[in-house]
């Protein structure tokens, strides 16, 4: 456990300044330990007798600190009041973001903060967006490099649809943000609508979704494309209207980058489906599906403890006839295959068989 020391002002504090220091001292060593310990989530939850910190570190949760119970309504008055939310409401969930470090000389690290009202009190996470412009290099995000010729030459196109699909957590959304970083060039014109925005990008246009505004996807989507853009980044495909406005998008010029919840790069074509897009829209505008998992490596003392296993489905002339002849998804992976597909199984017993993760170990 990380102990942190201050330096004394020599001033004699009354009790409730005492405890406002405490709280100030307890929050920033929550803070500096998560860094230290590359976490992605910190999670203040308070139960019957205690409060308990735990940092979720590659994937898995891991207790920090155990702290009086009474202590745990100022630690969380002290987040929401950097959170910006509102410190009277402790009936509903709110979200807002706030600024940490690791010591008052490091450089800060944007945070999403949510709270949420349990039995014996309001649980935080605060999700840790630290993602350096160097961790989003498309060669550095564990696409092969048959997948990575594939991703490039989409990336290429001035027009098409490229979806990254996979489960909360997969890392789908560095991966659209490393297609954007590629694609930053002066003489295009970046748009991105997030919900919300994790990682600042010098250069992108990024738009916040904000429903309870009225900026909903597709209000925000119409608006971007009076925008003159040339690449359009929309966080998740997750309704029709969404779907229909994204395919449109890409038939009238723009490449368009998103994500969508399906189980595999084929499951996406089903998905679409069921959203209402017909397959000669996909097959017409669709340039690659890429889908993903995180994976713990075997020696955890590298960098991040885990990786990417990508697969990725490029829309070739075969897949596309295959596709437009309602050809089922065996066949239409049989026919992938043939060309150098691999599924995501496949590449990591590739993974395990050179001893960097286990066998079928999937997270």
């Amino acid at each position: 456990m990380l102990h942190l020391n201050y330096p004394s002002t020599g001033k004699t504090l009354k009790p409730y300044e005492e405890d406002d220091q405490h709280i100030i001292h307890l929050w920033q060593e929550i803070c500096s330990a998560a860094i230290t310990q590359r976490a992605s989530d910190i999670h203040i939850e308070v139960h019957q007798d205690k409060s308990l910190v735990r940092f979720r570190v590659d994937g898995e949760l891991i207790p920090f600190k155990v702290f009086r119970r009474d202590e745990h309504v100022r630690l969380m008055t002290r987040i929401k009041i950097l959170a910006k939310l509102d410190i009277a409401e402790q009936r509903l969930p709110q979200d807002g973001r706030l600024q940490i470090y690791a010591d008052y000389s490091s450089p800060e690290i944007d945070c999403r903060v949510s709270t949420l009202p349990t039995l014996y009190g309001e649980k935080a996470v605060i999700r840790l967006l630290n993602t350096s412009s160097n961790e989003l290099e498309l060669e550095q995000i564990g696409f092969t490099p048959i997948q990575l010729r594939i991703v490039k030459q989409a990336l290429s196109q001035t027009h098409g649809l490229i979806l990254v699909c996979g489960p909360t957590g997969s890392g789908k959304t560095r991966t659209l943000y490393s297609f954007l970083k590629y694609l930053n060039r002066e003489h295009l014109n970046l748009c991105s609508i997030e919900d919300p925005i994790e990682i600042r990008l010098p250069g992108v246009n990024q738009v916040a979704y904000h429903p309870k505004a009225g900026l909903d996807f597709s209000l925000i989507i119409r608006a971007l494309l009076r925008q003159d853009p040339d690449v359009m980044m929309i966080g998740e495909i997750r309704d029709r209207d969404t779907a229909t406005l994204a395919i449109q998008a890409a038939q009238t010029g723009h490449l368009v980058l998103s994500t969508i919840h399906a189980r595999n790069a084929l499951g996406c074509i089903e998905r679409l489906e069921n959203l209402g897009i017909e397959r000669h829209a996909i097959v017409d505008n669709a340039l690659f599906i890429s889908s993903q998992r995180l994976i713990k490596r075997i020696d955890c003392s590298q960098a991040g403890g885990r990786l990417a296993v990508h697969e990725v489905l490029e829309f070739s002339p075969s897949i596309c006839t295959a596709i437009q002849a309602s050809g089922g998804m065996r066949e239409i992976e049989e026919i992938a295959q043939s060309e150098g597909f691999k599924t995501m199984q496949e590449g990591i017993q590739i993974l395990a068989q050179k001893g960097i993760v286990k066998d079928s170990y999937l997270i």
